[in-house]
């Protein structure tokens, strides 16, 4: 079984003969937010898809993007705004199937702070992590529940140190995302949870893209790919126990009730945003993600759909996993 770190090269290791490889480029570590991969790779699903997958860790969703623009990887996973923000500066990119219909992130407050709504954050302080999609859908979330920016104290806060700043009294709020819940759980705080994406910001978030010239080049791989990918994200969602052994499998490291945790929060983004079926974010979706980063000013107009989004390497829609 290959694991994550070894050397990555279209032709490697394809002993066989009748294996595609293919170097995929993670945005982050196994984790529960690549869980659905690992299922993948480890119960064989891109063996048997005919796929040689060639798998990377990651540190971030930007430098994922950077790696397939530039032909070191032929498939990547990263958040939609650094793939849309590459896409817009010219980067050949296309976006070929969805894990997250949905942003992740989310405010979390005290049960003791008293705030019961996003209302109740009027003249509270509320940490946010600087530079970060966080920073810059903020101010939407509180325009979509009837506030302004003018309305809180703003505190800039690393992400690492927001779980403590909430817990030490420092802040009201903070935003973050599944990883700054599972923190404050696993402190036993009794917090409030507010999702973005509940509270009418949810942008299309984490989806596996590729360039045009390796899609035109290598349409058949890019399809057994990521038909094998939204297989282990579907057995993930039915199975997170499953999913939290395949992490382990692969990086050994890992702490089980961690990723189970976190699981708990991330799984329900599969068919989150209207989402007909695991892996395919429907077009009006992808309009509304557009406008509502164009509106952020995370994208300087929204981008062309038709371009920038295929459909055309998703399984049939008889082989998707229905949401339902």
């Amino acid at each position: 079984m290959l694991l994550a770190g070894c050397a990555a090269t279209p032709s490697a290791n394809n002993a066989g003969g009748n294996e595609n490889p293919v170097r995929f480029q993670m945005h982050w570590s196994w984790s529960a937010s690549t869980a659905g991969f690992a299922v993948a790779q480890a119960d064989g699903l891109y063996k048997e898809a005919g796929i040689d997958a060639k798998i990377e860790q990651g540190t971030g969703s930007g430098t994922a993007v950077q790696l397939v623009a530039n032909g070191q990887a032929d498939i990547g996973i990263a958040d939609a705004v650094p793939i849309s923000q590459q896409i817009e500066k010219g980067a050949p990119l296309v976006i070929v199937a969805t894990v997250n219909q949905v942003t992740n992130i989310a405010m979390q407050v005290l049960d003791s702070s008293g705030i019961k709504s996003v209302q109740d954050l009027k003249g509270k302080t509320v940490a946010v992590p600087q530079g970060s999609a966080h920073a810059f859908l903020f101010p939407l979330f509180l325009e979509a529940n009837g506030l302004t920016e003018k309305d809180v104290t703003i505190s800039n806060v690393p992400f690492a140190s927001m779980p403590a700043a909430l817990l030490q009294g420092n802040v009201d709020a903070i935003v973050g995302g599944q990883d700054t819940a599972v923190s404050l759980e696993q402190q036993h705080a009794n917090f409030k949870n507010f999702p973005f994406a509940d509270h009418g910001v949810s942008p299309v978030a984490h989806s596996i893209f590729t360039t045009q010239s390796f899609a035109e080049k290598n349409p058949d791989a890019v399809k057994k790919f990521v038909s094998a990918s939204l297989k282990g994200w579907a057995s993930a969602r039915s199975n997170p126990e499953h999913a939290v052994a395949a992490v382990k499998q692969l990086l050994p490291d890992s702490v089980d009730g961690t990723v189970l945790a976190e699981l708990k929060f991330l799984l329900p983004l599969l068919c989150a945003g209207d989402a007909k079926a695991i892996g395919r974010a429907e077009p009006a979706h992808w309009q509304q993600s557009n406008d509502i980063l164009t509106k952020a000013k995370l994208l300087p107009a929204p981008l062309d759909t038709a371009k920038s989004v295929s459909y055309d390497f998703l399984p049939a829609a008889s082989d998707l996993k229905s949401c339902k």
